[in-house]
């Protein structure tokens, strides 16, 4: 909701999603389980929130790029994320 909002109300700024996950399972499947989040938010931010798609572009680092250590289930969480970046 307050992504969105931000996004209505600033209708010229376009923003990069980029999904993560954690360090569970194979590495190829993180990136594409990576991608398919970041796109999945996309898809809810057009589909809900009206924000038009051809400001968002997505992009998924699968495990790559955590923000806590993998060793704990809250960790994990907090590695499991979508990120926006400003474009």
């Amino acid at each position: 909701n307050d992504i969105a909002k931000i996004l209505n109300e600033v209708p010229d700024v376009k923003v990069k999603i980029v999904g993560h996950t954690d360090a569970d399972g194979a590495d190829a499947a993180n990136l594409d389980l990576s991608k398919r989040r970041a796109a999945s938010v996309k898809n809810e931010l057009v589909k809900t929130f009206n924000v038009k798609g051809d400001r968002l572009v997505t992009d998924g680092m699968g495990e790559g790029q955590p923000v806590a250590p993998n060793d704990t289930p809250s960790n994990k969480a907090l590695n499991r994320r979508v990120e926006f970046i400003k474009q």
